[in-house]
């Protein structure tokens, strides 16, 4: 199979002459390889034309970018707060977040950095009750119960008194939780919007959290795979459940934007294909989706640290790196106020919602899937 993710500079299809999905970098770099593969001097010009086209695109981009981020600077400082992005695409850190006394001015201007940034960061919350923790996260979404579903309460008997909250231990018993890329419970039928994680404990060193863009993934994908993917579906399942669909390219109900939506954790197979063909292709996709550092972020935890992301825009791994050492999370599952947003999507050129559905032993159920089993905690 040719190369899955096309060259992170220019986008060349054989007889196509265009140059499209222009992320960044020298244009000559790019160029200079296609020339020397040129057939006569007017093909030579013509590659140099387009690339420079697309060197002077990429530079209004930057420079739009630029403004954009001014913008943003500016509203957090007016609303008490500055910002550290992480990285270029993905992770921005908040500084001047109290969760217990946050302004209505603040929790918009965090909600639009988590729109845009995926997963955004707080420092020095471990002053936090756990009713606080809850109270924050209800100004952004609905908050369910630990899994989203009442029926998946059995994966944590750990509830005690807050059943709305996932206790995270990391011990001598269980060093490795979480230790792969996954989008959280995936394998639901309605997978929850986000999550809103504080740490309790932390190790001294080790521990940390990666995250990696789901938009990127899909956006530097090939053009002829992303044609192959684009309305198809993939299993997703864990032990003991029946198994549910989902849109391999799935619709931000937000933001519009389309993302890659597999993960090696809960992704069992791409509908349609044969098994070793899809065992191979999600292969071949994890493999090029998590070795491009320029997708991920990387955040070092302390006591009182707080992760918020989105996971129909991210995916993330807890590095298990940390023993002998303990660490103690406590989680809060975000769902989305609105309903018809839960089951994942992806919308036609002609927009339309195409949903997957769930798979039982006996039956097929019919989209959209879902229903009365959401559970809100008020």
């Amino acid at each position: 199979m040719a190369d899955i993710f096309e060259p992170r500079g220019i986008n060349k299809r054989a007889g196509d002459h265009r140059i499209d999905g222009w992320v960044g970098g020298r244009a000559d770099t790019w160029s200079g390889h296609y020339l020397e593969a040129a057939a006569s001097r007017a093909q030579a010009d013509a590659y140099q034309m387009l690339a420079d086209n697309a060197h002077a695109a990429t530079i209004a981009t930057q420079l739009r970018d630029k403004d954009a981020a001014t913008a943003r600077h500016e509203q957090a400082a007016a609303a008490g707060l500055s910002l550290l992005p992480l990285t270029p695409g993905i992770g921005m850190e908040i500084h001047g977040v109290d969760m217990a006394n946050a302004t209505d001015g603040q929790v918009n201007v965090i909600w639009d950095l988590l729109m845009e940034h995926k997963v955004v960061f707080f420092r020095d919350q471990e002053h936090t009750s756990r009713e606080e923790h809850m109270a924050f996260a209800k100004r952004f979404a609905d908050i369910g119960l630990a899994y989203g579903r009442q029926q998946a309460l059995g994966a944590n008997p750990d509830l005690g008194k807050h059943p709305e909250i996932l206790k995270l231990y990391s011990d001598e018993a269980r060093p490795f939780a979480a230790a792969n890329w996954h989008s959280d419970v995936s394998w639901s039928d309605r997978p929850p919007l986000g999550s809103l994680l504080l740490s309790r404990k932390s190790p001294p060193v080790g521990g940390d959290t990666m995250f990696a863009d789901s938009y990127a993934h899909w956006n530097n994908l090939a053009p002829a795979l992303k044609e192959f993917l684009e309305g198809r579906v993939a299993t997703h399942g864990r032990a003991s459940r029946d198994e549910v669909e989902h849109p391999i390219c799935r619709t931000h109900p937000v933001t519009g934007r389309k993302a890659l939506y597999i993960n090696p954790t809960f992704t069992n197979a791409i509908v349609g294909m044969e098994p070793a063909d899809s065992a191979r292709l999600l292969s071949e996709l994890y493999a090029k989706m998590y070795s491009t550092p320029e997708y991920c972020c990387r955040f070092r935890w302390r006591d009182g640290s707080v992760a918020m992301w989105d996971n129909r825009s991210c995916q993330h791994y807890a590095v298990a790196d940390f023993w002998p050492h303990d660490r103690f999370m406590e989680r809060v599952t975000l769902l989305d106020r609105n309903e018809d947003n839960e089951v994942p999507f992806w919308i036609d050129l002609l927009g339309e919602r195409h949903y997957g559905r769930v798979l039982t032993s006996e039956e097929e159920i019919s989209t959209p899937i879902g229903g009365s089993t959401r559970t809100i905690m008020d």
